[in-house]
């Protein structure tokens, strides 16, 4: 009896105990209980799934120096997502699963206010899993809800912080601003947790740079890194602030935060204390250190051991010290070397490469500088700043690089075509015994790697499998595999010295063969080599390559007349190129002049020696050759007028621009031409054209002028003057859109081949009639368009008719759709009646609409009517 009272007295106290622990019960025990529980058991493995995921994110953020750097040294990417589990990051949605279940097992909301002073810690996990996870707007609901049901609890004012951080990454920063200065101002009146007030500070100071008050923002990033006692951290802040400072332009407080990252020294990491040198570096004053001061603190930055992960920092910064002192050669140096070390920062990279190229454009080696620049271009981010502009260096190059190298190649032919067929042997044999030292340069390097690799695979296959880290794990680090191809995977082919080793094995053994089916049989040599004469075909028999003898290339030159003058045409045209740009684009007037003179010596043809005579008197009258250019300038000129006096080179030269009439804009009297010109005024357009092309000779509307001219001068003159005109703008306006548009209608017009001489009309069905009135007459044009209207209301049957331009002399007036000659004569003669249109010529020329064409095209219709009975 006494035993059984015992066991009912102890499961009465477990009933006690458990209804004291409810979470409806606000008693000391049930609070204690809950907080416990969720401190201990939920709270700790959530927090440590969350520091397992920040480190991931940590582990994958590089600081870009180029840019401030941000408070939280994370990466996030831009995009903001919404819930879906699996998106999420496992260790995140761990943290967020045991913040959850905290929640669930252990709140104690009771009448509207949280009595578990754990969950606070429960939220806080919450937001922060969410926030890290990028799921911003989930992670706001969760900061909320403790700022709404535990306003006095110890996380508030952490919450409000994080919420505003959020916030921030919502781009809400102007509410992120207000809510914590709010916050920060009430400092002196309420309990404010050191690390909290550091937090906040060091937010308020990223919300205020996000928004661009740089002034602002170095107020309180100051406050956070004087505050804080984190070395990294302080580290850190400091450095921002001095990046701030720097922005600004206050140089010596700048100066001042970065000498004391630089103070802190191994309590930091060693990026900041390296970064803050270069940063002081690059805002030096020259009267505070010396040319000599600065070169011995890069050559002591780059000599300590411990600096060899930022080598390739050091050395870019070297180059531009050596830049500033004009050595230059010294820089080119220190840039490569900066090159050749490892690097994970492309804009570092990018940036040696641009600063080659602008070296290579300063020394006129343009094509080496399109290199430069091309690699800057794969390496820069896209849509950036940097990226357009080098893009835009880059293609200004574009023809300097394809004429140079057209230019090279016609002279290094025609030279080779020059030479007797005993000194082009000579030749080919001096070239072939290059690509022998260099293949043979080649397949040493390949068996040395071979060897090695093989050396290497020989070590790897004594490992037992079953070892950690044996055989199954592949080579050890710094293999060939991984130098020979770094970053195109191990694949052997990616091996130029393996690649260029097995193609000559291939080849003494095989012979030069087709890719296709079958190749093993003997049947199946290359038709070249088949093909080649018999001193070939001895040498084929013991497999020597056709790359080793001379006869291979002598056979491939080109042949005839023919062949000679379109490469001497397509030199000459190089060359002209060559000087323009170089005298209007990059200013070079000494290469302009050697390109220009040296295409004087090969008497090229009119349509290229007359612009380059006129752009070499330019460059004398300009002193830009030196005494000698200007001594021949009148040279120059006395063979334009006297040779060539009806030339437009001519007119401009006898036409000073400061006897011409400079009224009005350019753009206006652009467009007042232009309108003339859809009236069909085309020798007004011409001859106006003319004037106001020498008056704002050198302004940008001059090629406008001169293609607009051209287009009149086509539809009044014909195709040979269109062509002319062209052709013209193409050669003196080179990098213009106008000069690119007349190249490519001149292609056109050379492609559509229209032929200038008539067809036979015996079988053609379509006609046309054509009256010749003078064409300055409007009176009579007016008079000839109102009697037409009238008479074609009648008329009717598809019948139409035109005004065309013919001649600056003549206008046609033109009656369409005629199916016949003879229907098309006797609707004219009825026309021309005295009591029908009198103003109208008794003369008419009946012609097909096929020959009417040719007729304008080439302002033939004498030829024609001449042809025609």
């Amino acid at each position: 009896m006494k035993h059984l009272f015992s066991i009912s007295t102890v499961l009465l106290l477990a009933l006690v105990v458990l209804a004291s622990c409810s979470r409806k019960s606000d008693s000391f025990l049930s609070r204690n209980y809950h907080a416990v529980n969720t401190e201990f058991n939920t709270l700790y493995n959530g927090n440590l799934a969350l520091q397992e995921g920040l480190e991931g994110i940590r582990t994958n953020f590089v600081d870009n120096y180029w840019d401030i750097l941000p408070v939280e040294p994370l990466a996030f990417s831009e995009e903001i997502k919404i819930a879906n589990p699996d998106e999420s990051d496992p260790n995140f949605a761990r943290a967020e699963e045991k913040a959850i279940k905290a929640v669930q097992k252990h709140t104690m909301l009771i009448d509207g206010e949280e009595r578990n002073p754990q969950i606070d810690e429960a939220y806080m996990l919450l937001g922060k899993a969410r926030y890290y996870d990028q799921r911003y707007v989930e992670a706001i609901e969760a900061f909320n809800y403790v700022l709404q049901f535990m306003p006095d609890a110890d996380k508030s004012k952490r919450a409000r912080i994080w919420r505003e951080k959020t916030n921030m990454r919502l781009d809400n920063n102007e509410i992120a601003i207000e809510n914590l200065q709010e916050l920060v101002a009430l400092k002196d009146s309420i309990e404010f947790d050191k690390e909290d007030l550091i937090l906040a500070n060091a937010t308020l100071g990223q919300a205020y740079l996000n928004v661009n008050k740089i002034d602002s923002a170095i107020i309180y990033m100051n406050r956070a890194a004087d505050r804080t006692k984190d070395r990294a951290t302080e580290g850190r802040y400091k450095f921002i602030t001095g990046q701030l400072f720097a922005r600004a332009g206050m140089r010596d407080s700048a100066i001042v935060h970065f000498d004391e990252v630089i103070d802190l020294h191994r309590k930091i990491p060693r990026d900041y204390y390296v970064q803050a040198f270069i940063e002081k570096i690059k805002l030096r004053d020259t009267l505070e250190m010396s040319d000599a001061q600065l070169f011995y603190l890069l050559n002591d930055l780059e000599q300590n051991r411990e600096n060899r992960p930022w080598l390739d920092l050091i050395y870019s910064r070297k180059a531009i010290f050596y830049e500033g002192i004009d050595s230059v050669d010294a820089a080119v140096v220190a840039y490569n070397q900066s090159l050749r070390e490892p690097n994970r920062d492309s804009y570092l990279r990018a940036n040696n490469y641009s600063a080659l190229g602008a070296i290579s454009f300063n020394q006129a080696r343009f094509e080496q500088a399109g290199r430069y620049y091309d690699s800057a271009v794969a390496l820069y981010a896209d849509r950036s700043r940097e990226k357009r502009a080098t893009t835009k260096k880059r293609d200004n190059l574009s023809d300097i690089i394809l004429f140079e190298s057209n230019r090279r190649s016609a002279d290094s032919l025609l030279a080779v075509l020059a030479m007797s067929d005993i000194e082009r042997e000579a030749y080919y044999n001096e070239y072939i015994e290059t690509i022998k030292e260099r293949d043979r340069q080649l397949a040493e390097q390949a068996a040395i790697e071979e060897a090695n690799l093989a050396q290497q695979q020989t070590a790897l296959s004594t490992i037992p499998a079953n070892v950690p880290g044996g055989r199954n794990l592949g080579p050890p680090a710094n293999t060939v595999d991984d130098i020979g191809s770094r970053g195109q995977g191990s694949f052997y082919f990616y091996v130029p010295t393996t690649v260029a080793r097995g193609k000559l094995e291939f080849r003494s053994r095989w012979g030069n063969r087709t890719l296709e089916e079958n190749w093993r049989l003997d049947s199946q040599r290359s038709a070249l080599q088949e093909n080649e004469d018999s001193d070939i075909a001895d040498a084929s028999s013991s497999e020597t390559p056709p790359e080793y003898l001379a006869s291979y290339y002598m056979q491939q030159l080109p042949q005839g007349d023919v062949a000679l003058d379109s490469i001497a045409d397509a030199r000459d045209f190089a060359y002209y190129q060559l000087g323009v740009l170089y005298k209007e684009k990059f200013k070079r007037s000494d290469l302009a002049i050697d390109r220009f003179e040296t295409l004087l010596t090969f008497e090229p043809e009119q349509k290229l020696y007359l612009p380059t005579l006129y752009n070499l008197y330019l460059l004398g009258v300009d002193n830009a050759g030196g005494d000698y250019a200007f001594a021949k300038a009148e040279q120059y000129k006395n063979t334009i007028i006297s040779r060539y006096p009806d030339s437009r080179y001519a007119q401009i030269l006898l036409n000073p621009q400061t006897q011409l009439d400079r009224t009005g804009s350019p753009e206006s009297v652009y467009a007042d031409l232009y309108r003339k010109y859809e009236n069909e005024q085309f020798a007004q357009v011409i001859e106006e054209a003319n004037e106001k092309i020498i008056s704002y000779s050198g302004d940008p509307i001059v090629p406008k002028l001169e293609l607009l001219k051209t287009y009149a001068s086509g539809r009044l003159y014909g195709l040979k003057a269109y062509k002319e005109g062209l052709d013209f703008i193409a050669l003196n306006y080179p990098g213009t859109e106008e000069a690119e548009k007349a190249a490519e209608l001149s292609a056109s017009a050379e492609r559509l081949r229209i032929p200038d001489t008539f067809l036979p009309e015996d079988r053609l069905e379509n006609f046309k009639v054509l009256f010749e009135i003078p064409a300055g007459d409007s009176n009579l044009r007016q008079d000839i368009a109102v009697k037409m209207v009238e008479e074609f209301k009648s008329i009717g049957n598809g019948i139409t008719f035109s005004i065309d331009v013919y001649t600056a002399e003549t206008s046609l007036v033109v009656l369409h759709n005629f199916k016949d000659k003879e229907n098309a004569a006797e609707l004219a003669e009825y026309l021309a009646t005295p009591n029908r249109i009198s103003s109208l010529p008794q003369e008419f020329t009946v012609i097909a609409t096929d020959n009417y064409k040719i007729v304008q095209v080439y302002k033939s219709l004498n030829d024609y009517q001449q042809q025609t009975p």
